[in-house]
């Protein structure tokens, strides 16, 4: 597959550009809150999985929530490269160079408890991956709810992912994680890890087993931005991966992000 043309990736820096101007300010008690981010990353992994040939990725998004009913919605767009092997397999058309998330749900906490709770949906879109007869579709559609407690020392998280039809037309799937995050007391740092299982019902199509990822990872704020590092990992082989790709592999992702 090609590259992210030149041109592409500059539309993309200028979204970002967009997507980081503040917004418009709102009385302190109004209902309604606003946001926007940014991020730069040396490698956009999903589920451990790289999204862009192990190449940078731009991102960025809007949130909108409404506060007393705990209601959000939200778009969030990144740049990627599947790497298909249009020499392979002539059908596969390099028209999916942009991811668009769509996203939506509700957030509140039970009462008297501090357990936090989370559910909503999830779509997926890759404009241009639907290139014609007998060529699987990429977007596809979650429905994913979470739980999660504030020690004080730490916090925990766990949830579960789930699609009636997974990525690229693969049957059903669902994907069950947990999180936590740790202040460290040296230097404002916070520590986070994360394990998760995807399970895939037509692993074939999708090109890999079903298969473990996790990460570790160390962010500081300073100023207006977060500066991370993570170490990401699955516990697929790289024949396992794509039928021999590396995707999959260990590696250490830089980041930087900022939140408006």
């Amino acid at each position: 597959m090609m590259k992210t043309s030149f041109k592409k990736m500059i539309c993309i820096m200028a979204t970002a550009l967009v997507l980081s101007t503040p917004v418009a300010v709102y009385a302190d008690d109004s209902p309604h809150e606003f946001s926007a981010n940014v991020a730069l990353s040396t490698d956009y992994r999903f589920r451990g999985i790289s999204q862009t040939t192990e190449d940078p990725a731009l991102s960025g998004g809007f949130d909108y929530s409404y506060t007393p009913f705990g209601f959000y919605a939200g778009v969030w767009a990144s740049n990627l490269d599947f790497g298909e092997d249009t020499s392979v397999n002539p059908a596969l058309v390099d028209d999916a160079d942009l991811e668009i998330d769509f996203y939506g749900g509700f957030a509140g906490e039970f009462a008297g408890t501090g357990i936090g709770w989370d559910a909503g949906g999830l779509y997926y879109m890759y404009p241009g991956s639907d290139t014609g007869t007998g060529v699987a579709d990429y977007d596809y559609f979650e429905v994913y709810g979470s739980l999660s407690y504030d020690f004080g020392s730490f916090n925990i998280a766990g949830g579960v992912n789930y699609s009636p039809d997974y990525f690229f037309e693969s049957g059903d799937a669902t994907y069950l994680h947990g999180d936590v995050g740790i202040p460290l007391p040296v230097a404002d740092l916070s520590l986070s890890g994360h394990v998760g299982h995807q399970w895939i019902d037509d692993n074939a199509q999708f090109g890999t087993p079903d298969y473990l990822d996790w990460h570790v990872g160390i962010s500081k704020d300073i100023s207006a931005f977060t500066f991370d590092i993570s170490y990401v990992d699955t516990d697929l082989s790289d024949t396992d991966c794509f039928g021999g790709t590396d995707f999959c592999d260990a590696t250490a992702i830089f980041t930087v992000s900022s939140s408006f």
